[in-house]
Formats: C-alpha cells, structure tokens, sequence
C-alpha cells in the first residue's frame, strides 16, 4: 500500500467511506485532517515499532533528566554515565529514600530511577550535568507535515485507525467493521515488530 503524498492518503482515505467521487463531498478538508490526526493519535498509543527506537541522551538538572519532547516510552533502563543501567522503583519509594537518604533499596544496581513529570528523577541524587543515554520509543511528526518510516511501513493501520475515527463523524454502519479491522491491523504490526526482533534465536526465560 503505497501513497505519494499526504494529499494522496488523504484523498484515498476520503474515498474509502465517502465513494468513489468526492467531488461532491460536504466533507472539509480541516475535518478530513482532524479525523485523520485522531486515528494518528490512537496508532501511538497503541503501536510500538522499530521505526520508532531512537537514541535517548539527557543530562541531569537538580537530580531531574528532562525526557524530549517526542517522547513515548523508554525502549530499556536508562544508563547513568559511569555506572550500571539503572532499575525502575516507584516514586514514592524513590523519593522517599531520597529524603531519608535511605541506601536500603539499592541491592545490586547502584541507582534506582522513576518518572516525576516529564522527568526522570534518580537515587542515589546525580549531580548536575551527568549523562544519561538510552533507547526510546519516539512519535513521529504528524503525517500531515511529511509522511514517516512508521507510516510507511505500516499504512494500512493509518488509514483503519482513521476509518475507525470517522464512524462518530459519518454515522456510518461500517464503523464497526472498520474497528474490527483496524484492531487486528494493530496486533498484527506488533507482531511482525516482536518477530523482527526475536527470529534470530530463541526467547530466554529469565530469572529473577
């Protein structure tokens, strides 16, 4: 499923659930945009793609590493520079120990970090200006200003996602249809996604 253009999605997508001929259509541009940009919004939610893995580096401000702006979720446990990968806590047990100076929650891994905001937060404190690197799951600009990896390599859940969208703005009967298919789309990306990443060997049990 190849598309040219976000003009050419835009203008297949329309024909999907208005017909053939759009010329007719009372349908807006803006509202064709918005409903696509919603069916966008659900995919981040709920697609993950190696399209999507991008490198993550931050440095430390008052013990808070800022997360960028495109961020969706970390791919891994962060690295804190000259030290081991750091292992998620919850924050209250972060913040606590950071107020107690409690070292009790450090076994084996010499910092524990959690979110607070749209920050990382660490314990023990890092010290203003230390480096944090890792993997994230980034969102890609809307498909609206340039079409992506991630829409390329998986167009057919763009244009069901916002299919799916549309049912509240047409009243269409295939609505439902249109879930149904949009949801098997979802999972079946998010196999081929694992499967990308685990043919080569088998899966190892881990343990704790």
């Amino acid at each position: 499923m190849n598309f040219s253009s976000y003009s050419d999605f835009r203008t297949k997508f329309q024909q999907m659930f208005d017909g053939d001929d759009i010329s007719q259509s009372d349908i807006s541009v803006a509202v064709l945009d918005l409903i696509i940009g919603l069916g966008e919004q659900r995919i981040y939610r709920e697609l993950r793609s190696s399209t999507q893995d991008t490198a993550l580096s931050l440095t430390t401000t008052n013990n808070l590493a800022a997360l960028p702006a495109d961020f969706l979720e970390l791919r891994g446990a962060p690295y804190v520079a000259l030290k081991a990968s750091a292992t998620y806590a919850p924050w209250e047990a972060v913040n606590n120990a950071i107020q107690l100076q409690d070292t009790s929650i450090i076994v084996s891994n010499p910092v524990r970090y959690t979110f607070q905001g749209d920050n990382l937060l660490f314990f023990p404190a890092q010290a203003n200006g230390t480096v944090i690197t890792g993997q994230y799951y980034k969102r890609f600009p809307d498909i609206s200003t340039a079409l992506n990896a991630l829409f390329t390599r998986h167009a057919d859940v763009f244009m069901y996602a916002a299919l799916a969208e549309s049912g509240p703005f047409i009243g269409d009967s295939r609505t439902t249809v249109w879930e149904q298919k949009y949801a098997s789309l979802v999972s079946a990306a998010n196999e081929q996604e694992r499967r990308r990443v685990t043919r080569g060997s088998k899966l190892q049990t881990r343990v704790a």
